[in-house]
């Protein structure tokens, strides 16, 4: 039995994903060994965002007193690097390099990713040896920005393959395969670390990034190795590709797609504004001692997980996508959350908080179940590359916003207030109200009437295409409201 997923927009004619002797049997193995490995890529990304975030930032902040603004200024600059997934994403839609349209991209994002980290504690000692220098800061940024541009391209890269090589039913449950391995990578990093580094040591700094980076390469080595097979030769003219402003004038001018990165960018907004609160709150407002605040990410992790097994497994037995009240179930579960870690907030309980923490993760792992599962049926292998560098500009946007407004609000409301349980409490109140809004976005999307719209942009570029490009079909004009 062999297995075709549907062509690229132009006509081509897509590399067949599977070779089997006609059991469907082979052709899950096989399904199921391509999720895995480009879920370890992204569990060895995860390793490193762990050295970065766990480590290096502590250790700037506490160990080293470097200003947390200062700190948090060079990692923002991950986060700014987001739109080149676009531009990469588009290039892999348009044509090959040496035979494959991601893997290259897939490949020079992740060994990038890798070639800056040694770099990392020489920095973090000379900036809290001379905090505030400018050539110091500069040089982190340009630092975070390298490593910011090579999970971006590869991230892009990985998602762009999903679509490309699964049918349309299956694209969900792999992208919610890939997260949980992505989230296994913070959980097992985490754990490692602890162990391997628990003081503060400059040499053994050094060699922790040394034995983390060259595990990562291992692991990426293997993962990427063989994911993508040999793309037929480039077609003529007149199979041109789906070009990067026609498709984005597709995806910006069409009112399903607007809908979904308004959601995609107000959801992760909100969900993020408390990225830098929760342990601070914890010891702020709790009064809890460090070693108990540093397992909030674990409780948050661990209830993400179980939210995303459980409903990947429930879903996959039903073999329905739920997607839209999927992330509606998600959002008012978020929004309880944040409302109990408000209440915790304003009347101090730390057994109120440890609950809201792992209804926080379990919603989030729902939420992350019912977004890839939209996503992927948003997503087309015309221009998957292109979608998915969109995707990743919207998050990494919405994300940096987030954590920035977050930080500012606490501190406003506290100088404005007076009082600091105050302070976290109408923030988190203020991430739960915004959530239940979110939902106002789910109501008018609907997949059908994108697909409409996709087939019609599609058609309408076919005879352009089977032109050479000489002629150009007219534009589309059905918004679907």
């Amino acid at each position: 039995m062999q297995m075709q997923p549907a062509g690229r927009g132009s006509g081509r004619t897509r590399p067949l994903l599977f070779r089997s002797a006609g059991l469907c049997s082979d052709r899950i193995m096989s399904v199921h060994l391509l999720v895995v490995k480009l879920g370890l890529v992204r569990f060895a990304t995860s390793l490193l965002v762990v050295l970065l975030a766990n480590v290096l930032n502590r250790v700037l902040i506490v160990d080293l007193s470097v200003p947390a603004a200062q700190v948090t200024f060079c990692f923002a600059f991950q986060h700014v690097m987001t739109p080149v997934g676009l531009v990469t994403g588009y290039f892999s839609d348009a044509r090959a390099l040496w035979g494959r349209h991601r893997t290259p991209y897939l490949w020079g994002g992740m060994l990038l990713a890798i070639a800056v980290m040694p770099f990392f504690p020489g920095w973090a000692q000379a900036l809290g040896a001379a905090p505030g220098q400018r050539n110091l800061i500069w040089q982190g940024v340009i630092l975070f920005s390298l490593f910011g541009i090579g999970t971006t391209v590869s991230a892009t890269a990985i998602n762009a393959l999903l679509v490309d090589r699964l049918p349309e039913q299956e694209r969900g449950p792999a992208l919610t395969q890939v997260w949980i391995l992505t989230l296994g990578g913070f959980i097992v990093g985490s754990f490692f670390i602890s162990v391997l580094f628990p003081n503060y040591d400059p040499q053994e700094l050094d060699r922790l990034f040394a034995l983390i980076t060259l595990a990562v390469l291992a692991v990426t080595l293997w993962g990427a190795w063989g994911v993508e097979p040999p793309s037929p030769p480039e077609p003529s003219r007149g199979e041109a590709e789906v070009g990067l402003g026609p498709s984005l004038r597709f995806l910006m001018g069409n009112g399903q797609t607007r809908i979904f990165f308004g959601f995609l960018f107000a959801s992760i907004f909100f969900l993020s504004l408390q990225t830098f609160l929760l342990t601070a709150y914890g010891g702020e407002v709790l009064s809890l001692p460090v070693a108990e605040t540093s397992r909030f990410g674990i409780y948050v992790s661990y209830g993400i997980i179980l939210g995303m097994s459980g409903l990947h497994l429930l879903l996959s037995a039903r073999q329905r996508a739920g997607g839209r009240l999927v992330l509606a179930l998600s959002l008012v579960l978020g929004g309880a959350a944040f409302g109990l870690l408000s209440l915790s907030s304003f009347f101090p309980m730390a057994k109120g908080a440890l609950g809201a923490l792992w209804l926080l993760g379990f919603s989030r792992g729902i939420y992350n179940v019912g977004l890839s599962h939209l996503t992927m049926n948003m997503a087309h292998p015309a221009f998957s590359g292109i979608f998915m560098g969109l995707w990743n500009l919207v998050s990494g946007l919405a994300l940096a916003a987030g954590e920035m407004t977050g930080g500012f609000l606490k501190d406003f409301l506290h100088h404005s207030l007076g009082d600091l349980r105050g302070a976290y409490g109408w923030v988190f109140l203020l991430e739960g109200l915004g959530l239940l809004c979110c939902l106002i976005f789910l109501w008018p999307l609907n997949l059908d009437r994108h697909r409409r719209s996709l087939s019609l942009f599609l058609a309408g570029r076919r005879p352009e295409a089977e032109a050479g490009g000489g002629a150009r079909s007219e534009s589309l004009s059905h918004d679907d409201r």
